[in-house]
């Protein structure tokens, strides 16, 4: 439990986590919460794993992005895997409440994956995701909220997993989908965002236009 970083994450008035997942993930993850890909190899039905290769070698943890999805990431996967794909909406107090390490920019990034992992955990390295960036468009240029990292690729690790009491709801990609896991999901917000507008658009057209 960290004050300071509560503190922080309520004077920004951060909305949300997102993780982005595979549709036919649904099912388990809204039974066995979200996990890491260390407590997933134990499963007997072990969901599909969106990163393979998983090069920020943080197998331990599972990824979240703040406020929007990496876009970047989000699309490639989506045109390269196929299939559907939902966002889940992720309490904030998981960054207070749990182990998490605070990434500036993609954790396999090599200005990332070279930190002790001591300096990636802490108010510190949450702020840190927060500053300009030399060479990277500029925050106003980019119309960030005040909760937006600067680099869309900026991630937060939660260490082993994410209990369904943290869950905040699901966006679906389709009325169909939405309908289709219904009943799974109990008191959790649904909603429905089309391809390319919302969480499924780029950060910076949604910023900017949207």
């Amino acid at each position: 439990m960290s004050v300071e970083i509560e503190s922080y994450v309520k004077e920004l008035k951060l909305p949300c986590l997102l993780h982005f997942t595979q549709l036919s993930n649904l099912e388990s993850i809204l039974t066995d919460g979200l996990l890491s890909r260390d407590r997933i190899a134990g499963l007997a039905n072990p969901p599909g794993i969106n990163d393979e290769l998983r090069l920020d070698n943080h197998t331990n943890t599972i990824s979240l992005s703040i406020a929007h999805p990496n876009s970047q990431m989000f699309y490639k996967y989506r045109r390269e895997k196929g299939g559907d794909w939902c966002v889940i909406g992720i309490h904030p107090r998981v960054l207070w409440s749990q182990d998490c390490l605070f990434c500036k920019h993609n954790a396999a990034d090599a200005r990332i994956s070279g930190i002790p992992i001591s300096d990636l955990a802490g108010i510190s390295a949450l702020k840190g995701m927060y500053d300009e960036i030399p060479g990277h468009e500029s925050r106003s240029d980019q119309c960030l909220k005040i909760y937006d990292p600067t680099d869309v690729q900026a991630e937060v690790l939660v260490i082993d997993s994410i209990d369904l009491s943290d869950f905040i709801g699901v966006v679906f990609p389709s009325r169909q989908a939405k309908k289709n896991y219904s009943e799974l999901l109990g008191d959790m917000q649904a909603q429905i965002h089309a391809e390319n507008k919302g969480y499924y658009a780029a950060r910076s057209y949604k910023r900017k236009y949207q």
